[in-house]
């Protein structure tokens, strides 16, 4: 509930993005034999190519890769998460202006939005590695988490009884700003015990001490990141972060 009352993630993408999928929904869609939707964002700015969602010949649903102007299926985005949403609605292709990157957003987990990068080139799509801001702007953060035993990788579980535990992820393209050049909005929720977060967090967030029993076996911290950042593509399907900065939030009225 504290995450749900400051970072409604989905909700709060819906204004930069037009995200229809709420945080607990799951979003599905009756997809008829054969048929393929083009995803929100979907179409490559020279046309050539789309992103779609649908059944493949086997009935398997998957978001593939399509020859827009053939209206035929190059290839699954095998990457993309698919196992929770199936409606066209619950994916978002951000395509670089030159269409030879296109970025996918989908979710994983009712709370975790992930981003997949791919380059296509030669009618193929190729993976690119996705940044990631957090240890960027907070490394003193990612230097506790690995101090009591966390990851820093938005897609491990941790165990129930760990030190820290990731509960809420979103990572997103929100512009491109050149055919290599991008912006990333990322943010996400952690639970921290016996150590006090709130200085490594620093402007990237908000730290909440939860008032425990006496009898708890460590203080418990919830922490809030947030960041939008500018990131480059590399050769060889690499990528960088150039620079982060906090998401300024409006007062509430």
């Amino acid at each position: 509930m504290l995450f749900l009352r400051r970072f409604f993630f989905v909700s709060a993408f819906a204004l930069v993005c037009a995200f229809a999928v709420k945080v607990f929904a799951t979003a599905t869609y009756d997809y008829k034999p054969g048929e393929l939707v083009v995803i929100k964002g979907g179409k490559s700015p020279d046309k050539k190519f789309s992103i779609v969602s649908g059944e493949d010949r086997k009935e398997h649903f998957g978001v593939f890769l399509m020859d827009a102007q053939a209206k035929k299926i190059i290839g699954p985005l095998e990457e993309v998460a698919t196992d929770l949403d199936s409606a066209p609605d619950a994916y978002r292709a951000h395509w670089s202006p030159d269409s030879k990157h296109v970025a996918i957003s989908s979710r994983s987990d009712r709370h975790m939005l992930e981003n997949v990068i791919y380059r296509i080139e030669n009618r193929r799509a190729y993976l690119v590695e996705t940044p990631e801001l957090r240890c960027h702007a907070v490394p003193d953060f990612c230097q506790i988490m690995k101090d009591l035993g966390g990851s820093s990788d938005p897609n491990k579980d941790e165990d129930a009884d760990s030190k820290v535990r990731q509960n809420e992820n979103a990572s997103e393209i929100v512009e491109w700003l050149s055919p290599t050049r991008f912006v990333v909005h990322e943010e996400s929720q952690f639970q921290i015990r016996t150590r006090d977060p709130s200085g490594a967090i620093g402007k990237y967030g908000e730290t909440e001490k939860e008032i425990a029993d006496s009898d708890a076996p460590a203080d418990l911290y919830h922490v809030w990141f947030e960041a939008e950042g500018e990131c480059e593509l590399l050769p060889g399907d690499k990528s960088q972060v150039v620079s982060t900065h906090p998401v300024e939030r409006k007062k509430e009225e």
